[in-house]
Parts: C-alpha cells; structure tokens; sequence
C-alpha cells in the first residue's frame, strides 16, 4: 500500500476527524433520490439518461438513474440531477 494510502486510512479511523472530509478524496453529497453533488473531479468520462460516470484521483464514481442530467459543472464540482437509483465507486 502506498505511503499516501496508509496515511489517508489512518486520518479515516481518528474520530475527531471522522466527520471532516479528508483531502484529496472525493466528497459526494446525495440529496434523496434525485441529486447527487461531486467535488474534486477530473472530469465525465461516460454521459448518457441512465449513467453518469465522474472520474476522480482514486477511480471512477458511476452514478445510474433514469432521466439524469448534469445541471452544473465547474473545475472542483458538479450536480446530477434525475431520479437517483445507484452512486458506486469504482477502484483503479
């Protein structure tokens, strides 16, 4: 496990710091079932009504619905929108 790795789970399992995001990870927000906000992306690499897929530093997240639609982007976030079934990560 890489250095960074081992450091990250450490700052995972502190309990003061469990409620606080941890640098360099992605945070996802899911509102109910019809949005779902993303901060610290690379970019979609898959856009379609029923799957979404956001690049982030530790993999992809892939986000499944039906009449999905990415309302907002910018450089650090961005909103999908639709009826929400699924939000999973997808390790590299």
């Amino acid at each position: 496990m890489a250095r960074n790795q081992k450091i990250i789970n450490r700052l995972t399992t502190v309990p003061y710091l469990q409620d606080e995001p941890i640098p360099g990870l992605p945070l996802i927000e899911i509102v109910g079932d019809c949005r779902v906000l993303i901060e610290r992306h690379l970019g979609v690499t898959e856009y379609g009504n029923e799957r979404i897929v956001i690049k982030v530093k530790q993999g992809q997240i892939c986000v499944s619905g039906s009449c999905m639609e990415l309302i907002s982007m910018t450089k650090s976030q961005l909103v999908i929108k639709g009826a929400i079934f699924s939000v999973s990560i997808i390790k590299e």
